[in-house]
């Protein structure tokens, strides 16, 4: 058999500090790190075919919005999921046709652009999401921002209940955009 060695006592001691300091830093590291909120990553996104563009855009901190663009009828439509029942408790609509300056009944084969885009800011006396919708007609680059109606506190809890409408904020026409008389 073996001669069995001696266990140096101060070895064992120095080995149970450095794990029980290591622990401590530990759980004081992890504690701060939860304390302190984690960085929120939002991903909109934006996508357009032949008929139709979407866009996903945040209303608040907490949802986000889904909008479609109808090439052929102008519309602008989208919802809000409510979160509490999954169904769209919010709906939106507005043509853009007239802001883009199409004239009624002339419209043949428009092509548009649907963005979304960060803001932080109240329109008249209501309250607006922390985004807004930007509409560009493709053959004049003509350009309507659109304002989100949201008040968090007035959803309504089933699906389909409210529909508000968009509001047009501003118009940008790099090229004079007249009306339209294809």
């Amino acid at each position: 058999m073996p001669a069995s060695t001696p266990v140096d006592l101060r070895s064992g001691v120095a080995l149970a500090t450095v794990a029980l300091v290591s622990a401590v830093v530990g759980l004081v590291a992890g504690s701060w790190r939860s304390a302190a909120p984690l960085p929120r990553a939002a991903a909109v996104t934006s996508l357009s075919h032949e008929s139709f563009a979407v866009c996903t855009a945040p209303i608040d901190t907490s949802v986000e919005g889904f909008f479609l663009l109808d090439f052929e009828t102008g519309d602008l439509t989208g919802g809000v999921l409510n979160p509490a029942t999954s169904k769209f408790g919010v709906s939106y609509r507005h043509n853009v046709l007239k802001d883009l300056g199409f004239k009624p009944g002339k419209v043949k084969n428009p092509k548009f652009l649907l963005v979304p885009g960060q803001a932080s800011f109240t329109a008249g006396a209501g309250r607006m999401a922390l985004s807004a919708l930007y509409v560009t007609d493709a053959a004049t680059g003509v350009t309507v921002a659109y304002g989100i109606p949201w008040n968090s506190t007035q959803t309504p809890a089933g699906g389909g209940g409210t529909v508000l409408e968009l509001l047009p904020l501003d118009i940008a026409k790099p090229r004079g955009g007249g009306a339209k008389v294809q």
